[in-house]
C-alpha cells in the first residue's frame, strides 16, 4: 500500500513526551521524544534514531507494554511512525479509546482553495481516520470541516493513500476560530447599531 506520511518540520515539540524504542530485528534500545503522539502514529526525535530499522516498538513512561509501529520516514535527527493498528489492538491499556463513527466532513487546504470530500470512520480524542476520494493530493496541514462543530479544526497529515487518511486534530484552533469569529460579530454588531443611531438621530431632525 502506498502510504506516505508527516514530512520534518509539520510537528511541534511543544508536547514531546519521552519514549522508550526498541528495534524489533536488532534489539537495540534507544531514549527518544515523541511529538504528536495519537492512536495513528508520532514523530519520533532524537540523536540515536540512525539505529533503528523499520519495525520498533514504543513504550511511553509509566506504561507496562510497547506500541508496535513501523518507520516511514527517516533523517539524522527524527522519524515518522506510524502505528500498526492490527498489532496493537488487543492492548489492555491504550492511551486513547477509538471510536467507529460516519460523519461527514470535507478537508480543505489552510487557503481553502482545494477541498476534499471526505467521511469520519475512526475517531478518538486526538485525531481521525477520514475516507474518500484523491486523498493523497493532501497538504500536510489540512481544515477538517464538520457541519455540528461550527468552525473547522486544523489537522496535520500522520499519514495518507488514495482512499483514506490519519491525522491529528488541533482543538484549540476551533477555540481560537470561534472566539476570532465572536469578536468579529461584535464589532459588526456595534458598527451597525452605531449606523441605526445615527440613522435615527437623522430622522429625529426631520
Amino acid at each position: 500500500m502506498n502510504v506516505q506520511t508527516a514530512s520534518d518540520g509539520d510537528a511541534s515539540d511543544q508536547n514531546a513526551l519521552p519514549v522508550t524504542v526498541i528495534d524489533l530485528e536488532s534489539l537495540n534500545c534507544i531514549q527518544a521524544l515523541a511529538v504528536n503522539f495519537s492512536d495513528w502514529g508520532c514523530k519520533l526525535m532524537g540523536p540515536e534514531l540512525g539505529v533503528l530499522n523499520k519495525n520498533i516498538g514504543i513504550r511511553l513512561e509509566g506504561d507496562d507494554g510497547f506500541l508496535r509501529g513501523k518507520i516511514t520516514g527517516k533523517k539524522s535527527d527524527y522519524a515518522t511512525v506510524v502505528f500498526d493498528p492490527d498489532e496493537n489492538s488487543n492492548r489492555d491499556k491504550r492511551r486513547e479509546t477509538r471510536h467507529p463513527v460516519t460523519v461527514e466532513a470535507v478537508l480543505t487546504d489552510l487557503s481553502r482553495k482545494h477541498s476534499f470530500p471526505c467521511t469520519i470512520t475512526n475517531a478518538s480524542r486526538s485525531g481521525c481516520r477520514v475516507d474518500g476520494e484523491g486523498l493523497m493530493d493532501l497538504p500536510s496541514e489540512v481544515l477538517l470541516c464538520v457541519k455540528s462543530f461550527g468552525a473547522p479544526v486544523v489537522g496535520q497529515v500522520m499519514w495518507k493513500n488514495a482512499t483514506c487518511a490519519g491525522m491529528v486534530l488541533n482543538w484549540n484552533s476551533m477555540r481560537k476560530a470561534k472566539t476570532t469569529e465572536a469578536i468579529k460579530k461584535t464589532a459588526a454588531q456595534k458598527k451597525a447599531e452605531e449606523h441605526a443611531e445615527t440613522i435615527r438621530l437623522q430622522i429625529a431632525r426631520l
